[in-house]
């Protein structure tokens, strides 16, 4: 599932999900610096940390009203 990486200096400086095998902290990565919404080797952003934390959520909810439709 997503999650929200850090990134600074062009790289990962934090992440959400501590056993992420594809973004771990110390990966380099050629992005601006800010927080971003990451599924698996892809991220979207950079937004603020409350942007991002809202963004992911909204995934969440849309992803769960996808499995609960009929």
């Amino acid at each position: 599932m997503a999650h929200i990486v850090e990134i600074r200096n062009g790289a990962i400086v934090g992440n959400d999900e501590p056993t992420d095998e594809y973004l771990p902290v110390g990966t380099h990565i050629a992005q601006a610096d800010g927080f971003y919404v990451s599924f698996g080797m892809d991220v979207e952003g950079p937004y603020a940390r409350n942007d991002a934390e809202d963004r992911l959520n909204h995934l969440k909810r849309a992803t769960q009203a996808d499995l609960e439709r009929p």
